[in-house]
């Protein structure tokens, strides 16, 4: 067979599904190769496990997610020596995908929301939330991109001072619409997570030159890659950002 326009080749390493006669009561630890971009991938990050469809996007290098995703929780709680702000007790994943970041960190907080263009992905997160036993205090909405934070613009829902928010864009980062709904909501922490060091650099400066409704600005308090991508010039790269 041959294709004009070329062809794409997909291979996802997953875990057996559960249940599923086709595994014949396959070892549940066992990887198998998922080639059906219509297919389940099934994957654990530590103690949490996750599904998704084969043609969605999902962090890559499950070696590494541990740690990323313990560095981003250890930086939202990370104490201020000079602050005596109270402890983030709400978190916010824009971007949220399957719900990687708001799953692997809900244990840390009283209520989670994570807030997503895409309606399959919103799918995925719902049904994972399930899976790890925490759908009680986690919820997985579909926001619009022109007014995504609209689903928690509620203070008295997600107080401002107790709520951090985590961003994971694409690489084309986010945009000006974006960034000016972000600097409304006004959030304490913000761990802005990128595949592109040089969108997440543009975005940062517009968010650092800018000024929340109450007159306060964020400040970047660290800088962290992760080498997701060995062997190429790409780095996952984690800033934190606190609002002064």
């Amino acid at each position: 067979m041959t294709y004009k326009r070329g062809a794409t080749l997909l291979l996802r390493e997953s875990l057996p599904i559960p249940d599923n006669n086709d595994n014949g009561g396959a070892d549940p630890e066992m990887a198998i190769c998922v080639t059906d971009h219509k297919g389940t991938v099934r994957e654990k990050v530590g103690d949490k496990v996750f599904e998704y469809s084969a043609n969605s996007f999902f962090q890559n290098n499950n070696s590494v997610l541990v740690p990323l995703t313990s560095y981003v929780r250890d930086a939202i709680f990370a104490a201020d020596e000079t602050s005596d702000k109270p402890r983030p007790t709400h978190l916010v994943d824009a971007y949220c995908g399957s719900g990687l970041f708001a799953i692997s960190l809900s244990d840390n907080f009283e209520k989670v929301v994570g807030i997503e263009l895409s309606v399959e992905s919103i799918r995925s997160a719902t049904r994972n939330a399930t899976l790890n036993g925490c759908k009680d205090k986690c919820s997985f909405l579909s926001g619009d991109a022109a007014n995504i934070f609209s689903v928690v613009k509620d203070p008295q829902d997600f107080p401002r001072d107790r709520t951090a928010l985590i961003i994971d864009p694409p690489r084309k980062g986010a945009d000006e619409n974006f960034i000016g709904q972000m600097m409304e909501f006004g959030c304490e922490i913000v761990v802005y997570v990128s595949c592109n060091a040089h969108t997440q650099a543009r975005d940062i400066g517009m968010i650092l030159g800018r000024e929340t409704k109450d007159g306060r600005k964020y400040v970047a308090k660290s800088l962290r890659g992760f080498d997701l991508f060995p062997q190429t010039a790409h780095v996952e790269s984690v800033a934190v950002l606190r609002l002064q």
